[in-house]
């Protein structure tokens, strides 16, 4: 057992560091499947941003098709539903390698990253000025996991732990986006200056025009009734597009959407030094 086990490790790790470190050989195929808002704004930033490789638009039917084809990756955006679903809550924009498991439906095993979007079924597009940073998002995180694999098995969890990279720079928080009442005040002292509270307006014309020394905090909420379902909480840098907060927590009546007491906590920890 522990020999089949120590093998097995190991292919998981030869291939996972072939993924990564031949990725920049491959097309990557983009999936636009329609001319809606989302798909139109997703091709103009992979147009004016993607470098890490080469890449083609592809339709949904091509999608189909190549699917099983571990020569290409696959940027898309999918509709995601966990067990206690009835329907998609939430969309996301991903990154997964082809394969035989594609082809059967299980995107999980050749995920390269995987980030929430906005919720399924929205037309509004609120949330669809962050597709230029997650293009750069997805592209820095290749870049980190070909320095270090170790990171390509940490997942998303691995962002919980940059907050510190926060540290001087401008931090702007919605009432909105925090799941309790809190005052002008509470932020400024539990950041020592550096946080406040602003519009929802303000932080999206810090995401539009990549205001520099800035990061802001962003919540994608799940369509419907959020009751049961998961609201994700990130902190973004809009000068250099990166990712420096991921969390994600079950909505109920006792924790409402939105960033808590204990995250705020955690994202304000460094700058009480």
């Amino acid at each position: 057992m522990f020999l089949f086990t120590s093998l097995f490790s190991q292919k998981i790790l030869r291939d996972t560091r072939n993924t990564f470190n031949t990725f920049a050989s491959k097309i990557t195929k983009v999936v636009i499947p329609s001319t809606s808002l989302a798909d139109l704004m997703l091709r103009d930033a992979v147009n004016r941003g993607w470098r890490i490789s080469p890449f083609e638009f592809c339709t949904l039917e091509e999608f189909n098709r190549i699917k099983a084809d571990t020569n290409y990756f696959f940027l898309m955006r999918v509709d995601g539903m966990y067990r206690r679903d009835l329907e998609p809550k939430v969309e996301y924009l991903t990154l997964f390698k082809g394969g035989p498991e594609v082809k059967r439906g299980l995107f999980s095993s050749h995920n390269i990253i995987t980030l929430p979007l906005q919720q399924s079924d929205d037309l509004t597009g609120v949330t669809l000025n962050l597709l230029p940073i997650y293009v750069d998002i997805i592209q820095n995180h290749i870049y980190k996991v070909q320095r270090d694999l170790s990171l390509a098995f940490k997942g998303n969890s691995f962002y919980a732990e940059r907050v510190k990279e926060a540290k001087g720079k401008n931090i702007l928080f919605s009432k909105e986006s925090i799941n309790y009442d809190i005052r002008d005040y509470d932020i400024a002292s539990m950041f020592k200056g550096e946080a406040k509270l602003t519009t929802a307006s303000d932080i999206e014309d810090a995401v539009v025009n990549n205001r520099e020394n800035t990061v802001v905090a962003v919540v994608i909420l799940p369509k419907g009734d959020p009751a049961g379902s998961f609201c994700y909480k990130l902190m973004i840098d809009t000068g250099t597009h990166e990712l420096l907060f991921f969390r994600r927590h079950r909505i109920s009546s006792r924790m409402p959407a939105g960033f808590t007491r204990e995250d705020l906590r955690k994202i304000s920890a460094p700058f009480q030094f």
